[in-house]
Order: structure tokens, then sequence, then C-alpha cells
């Protein structure tokens, strides 16, 4: 598919004329000018962009969370990955500020059997996290601290 891309060689003008002779491969009669970052489908326009998408159902939006080879990586996608993780941390900080300011505390109430947990895991001189309600493994998790055995269950 863009073997033409790849085909080395050292007059600069030739590779150039390469790019520029690879199909639409939506409309198969223009030379592409843009490439799909959900799946790397070339096309020439908008209308073969759109056609496209709608004949494939992509979205046209590369998945961040898709792995990528070694030989594969590039400074794009490490820009992407970059821009993904500040977008995580931007939305985190925004969330406790947030809650912060609804709540007028930033971190979430634990129930008093898991109070008890943590506080006997201190005693231990042991630091415990807890994830939020409604999360997944929070939810399966059954630990919890025993007063009458002094012990963890």
């Amino acid at each position: 598919m863009d073997e033409p891309e790849e085909a080395s060689s050292s007059n600069p003008n030739t590779k150039q004329n390469n790019k520029q002779s690879v199909l639409c491969e939506e409309c198969k009669l223009n030379p592409s000018k843009y490439k799909c970052p959900g799946c790397s489908v070339r096309s020439c326009s908008l209308p073969c962009v759109k056609a496209h998408k709608q004949r494939t159902v992509c979205t046209g939006k590369r998945q961040q969370t898709q792995f990528v080879p070694l030989s594969q990586f590039d400074d794009n996608l490490i820009l992407s990955d970059y821009n993904m993780l500040e977008d995580v941390k931007r939305i985190a900080d925004s969330a406790q500020r947030m809650r912060l300011k609804l709540c007028g505390y930033s971190h979430f109430r634990l129930p008093f059997p898991l109070k008890g947990l943590r506080s006997a895991a201190a005693n231990r001189r042991t630091k415990l996290l807890f994830l939020p309600s409604g999360m997944t493994k929070r939810e399966t998790n059954r630990s919890y601290y025993n007063n009458r055995s002094l012990s963890v269950h």
C-alpha cells in the first residue's frame, strides 16, 4: 500500500514524486494528500475522507491505547502520548479543584470500617490508599479491620 513512499532513492525529487503518486484509496483516481490517523487509509479530498469514515465507521482518531511496535514508533507518537498524559493530568486536577469547591475537601470520605483499617495500618507504619466509590476494584475488595480480634480480614 505505501510501497512507493518507502522506496529509497538518492534523489530527493524522486522521493517527493513517489509520495505524490500514491492514489487515493477511496476514489482511486487522484493522488492522495491525507492519511487517516485512525487507520492510515489514504485519501485525496474532504468528500473522500467523509466517504471513508461512513463506509468503514472509522472515527478518524488514533487509538491512544493501541500497542505500537518499537519499529513503528516515531516523534509524532511520543508527542501524542505526552499530550494524552497532560490531558489526563489536567482533567484530574480540574476534578480535584471542583471537589474542593463543591465539598470543601479534596479527598473522598471513607466509611467507618475503612477508616479503622487505615488507622490500624498507620499504627503499623503502612499507608493505605483507597479507590473512590464506584470503582470496580473498590467494590470487589472486602478487606476490613476487626477491632475485637485486632486483625485484618
